[in-house]
């Protein structure tokens, strides 16, 4: 807008680009290290564009830069997971925008210019909202895991329809990977300065890791009353203690962000409101006819219960000393951390380079150049899109590929189609602007949660950009909806032939990592004599974090074409066994450490079979599921006995039996006959 009343129409699409690219990002931590990633994203698209404006008049060295920038797409990945990705695309964008319309030198300069005003005015819109979201950076990121645990807990309410597991799923893996960016933005403050309030807010942090794993030991005893009659009477008294725990972890992240007594005193009302319903619970149990899960249901209430008094205390700490002002606060203690270990903090430090990635950096340079050199070589109207599709769709492994490709082209056609109609309007350029800023924002509200109808609005936000900078016809659409076809297929096909890394090759060795994690997450229980210790939390992130990490494979492998994968319902119930075996342990820990029960009297040897019996199950997964393999993992896990002392480890036998079942069985005659058809990770219900 500020272009267009300039009367510079032709500078726009670089300013409004440039500040929508680093508008866009959701960035955490420090200050000083937010403001370390935008000064990085602004150089990058800067010399991005600078880098297009002077090689747009060669075919070879628009071909070869291209092939650059390519190649840095996979170093960002490398180097920042959360950021990478999005800060490839756009200095492929702003370059692309560059050769299609290629100067000399000073007009590259210039534009640089314009991109690094368009990059440094989305950078002030960032900090002049952070006042406007009242939290500190570190307390922002202990309150994200509450929140991520308020919608675990949501998500065990009982229901009439029953629960759905897939989604109970989904949550655990979120709040696993949310607490671990915690764990990292801590981390990275830590070793600089040791404050009171880091000490506290760290407390925060494995406080709702504790209350995590009791809430999933209840969830554990709570799903085998699916279909008992005489536990009907207790489920809404059920779903209110949920649903107040819910709100309590809402409100205590509320409280950490504010840090003000009056949010303090409604959190510590919510969480005694949890332990009265726990009580009203606990006497609605009594009255019923003694069963043999009535103990493990009180025992994991009293688990819960016994939790939230620690919480009010921990979250007490995190509180300023007296009322917290009502305006924001001048001085906050995170703004003095410019340590270059907090600055960098985002960046990923491991040397060595996934092959997934470099591949996908190989298969990225290949397809761009081929198409930079098609595009300017034979003169292409508007080619370049053809490019930025590619760099769009392709991803590293072919399931996202597949999706993406058929999210961009549904939506660039539907944009595509109403965008024509736009064309023959005839609006003013003011009119123009604004409908272009809400496709702007519609964009970007969508681009998280629904890729498909964010490319949707993108295709009208760039119909009317044009628009703007030149009256379009009927020849726009069409050339824009069949570069998107062109690109699309061009990708899809890249990463079903060009050095293809199936996800197969990687599931079976994640799945098997997964398997000993829990392994040694048993022995480290039946070993361990002191409640909730340091070896404990780490061994249990570790097995959470490798039930992550293979969930996400194999949907992965899943995306992959039928071919790929010789039984793939035999991978989803081996993964949702395996993490199921993990939350049994979890159970079994919780009530151990809260002193519910005594450690399981279990001898050497029967630890030893059933580490065998795991080390067993990760070796036939490791190889592929070979026969030899396969049948001695069977033989092991049938071995297992029934009974022992301890229930809970009485059920993680049971779960190591259902994975060597799950591990010998076959696919069924009718698993190919609906193409499209896919396995999620989701835990059966009980049976």
């Amino acid at each position: 807008m500020i272009c267009h009343a300039l009367g510079r129409r032709n500078e726009a699409v670089f300013v409004a680009m440039a500040a929508q690219a680093i508008a866009l990002p959701d960035l955490r931590g420090a200050y000083g290290m937010r403001l370390a990633i935008l000064g990085t994203m602004i150089f990058t698209i800067t010399v991005a564009a600078a880098l297009g404006t002077l090689v747009g008049e060669s075919v070879f060295f628009s071909t070869i830069a291209m092939g650059a920038i390519a190649l840095s797409s996979g170093g960002w990945r490398h180097l920042s997971a959360d950021y990478g990705p999005a800060l490839g695309i756009s200095s492929a964008l702003l370059f692309l925008i560059g050769i299609a319309y290629p100067a000399d030198a000073p007009e590259a300069l210039h534009r640089a210019a314009l991109v690094f005003m368009g990059g440094s005015g989305a950078t002030l819109f960032h900090v002049l909202f952070w006042p406007f979201r009242p939290h500190h950076p570190l307390r922002f990121a202990v309150a994200e895991s509450w929140v991520a645990l308020a919608d675990l807990i949501d998500s065990m309410r009982p229901s009439p329809n029953g629960k759905t597991h897939e989604a109970i799923t989904g949550y655990e893996r979120e709040l696993r990977a949310t607490l671990d960016r915690t764990f990292v933005i801590l981390g990275a403050v830590k070793g600089h300065r040791h404050t009171a309030l880091l000490l506290h807010l760290e407390a925060m942090r494995r406080e709702a890791v504790h209350l995590a794993v009791r809430a999933m030991a209840f969830n554990t005893v709570l799903e085998e009353l699916n279909g008992k009659a005489e536990f009907a009477s207790i489920l809404p008294v059920t779903d209110s203690m949920l649903k107040t725990l819910g709100d309590a972890s809402r409100s205590t992240a509320i409280t950490l962000i504010t840090h003000r007594s009056e949010n303090f005193a409604a959190s510590a009302l919510r969480l005694r409101r949890c332990g009265d319903l726990i009580r009203v619970l606990d006497e609605q149990l009594a009255s019923i006819p003694a069963s043999p899960i009535l103990p493990q249901i009180q025992g994991a209430l009293g688990s819960i219960e016994q939790a939230l008094p620690q919480i009010r205390a921990r979250l007490e700490e995190t509180l300023d000393p007296g009322s917290a002002p009502i305006t924001f606060p001048a001085r906050l203690p995170e703004l003095g951390g410019r340590s270059a270990r907090t600055l960098s903090a985002w960046i990923n430090r491991a040397p060595q380079l996934d092959p997934v990635l470099v591949r996908y950096a190989m298969r990225m340079a290949l397809l761009t150049m081929l198409a930079v050199a098609l595009y300017k070589g034979l003169v292409i109207p508007r080619g370049y899109w053809i490019v930025f599709t590619i760099v769009v769709v392709l991803q590293p492994d072919y399931g996202s590929t597949r999706l993406r490709a058929g999210q961009r082209i549904g939506g660039t056609l539907a944009g595509s189609l109403l965008g024509s109609v736009f064309i023959w309007i005839p609006m003013p350029l003011y009119l123009l602007d604004c409908c272009a800023a809400i496709m702007a924002f519609l964009f970007a509200y969508f681009l998280r949660s629904r890729y498909g109808l964010a490319v949707f609005f993108v295709t009208l936000l760039l119909v009317l950009m044009t628009e703007t900078m030149s009256p379009v016809g009927l020849d726009f659409t069409v050339q824009r909806l069949a570069a998107t076809v062109l690109g699309g297929a061009v990708a899809l096909a890249s990463a079903l032939i060009f050095w293809p890394l199936w996800e197969r090759e990687k599931f079976t060795a994640l799945l098997a990592a997964a398997i000993r994690s829990n392994r040694i997450y048993l022995e480290t229980l039946v070993a361990q004599t002191a409640p909730e210790t340091e070896e404990w939390l780490m061994v249990k992130r570790r097995a959470e974090n490798a039930n992550r990490f293979a969930a996400a494979s194999l949907q992965r492998l899943l995306g992959e074409p039928n071919r790929r994968h010789e039984n793939p319902q035999r991978s989803a119930t081996l993964t949702a066994y395996n993490q199921r075996l993990t939350r049994a342990l979890s159970a079994m820990a919780v009530h151990r450490h809260d002193g519910l029960q005594e450690s399981p009297q279990i001898g050497p040897s029967a630890v030893g079979d059933l580490s065998e019996a795991l080390e067993t199950l990760a070796h036939a997964v490791e190889t592929d599921f070979a026969e030899t393999a396969t049948a001695e993992a069977t033989v092991r896990a049938m071995r297992l006995k029934n009974v022992v002392s301890d229930n809970y480890l009485a059920k993680s036998i049971v779960e190591i039996r259902a994975m060597a079942f799950a591990l010998a069985s076959r696919p069924a005659e009718n698993e190919y006959k609906s193409p499209g058809t896919h396995f999620s990770a989701v835990e059966p219900g009980p049976q």
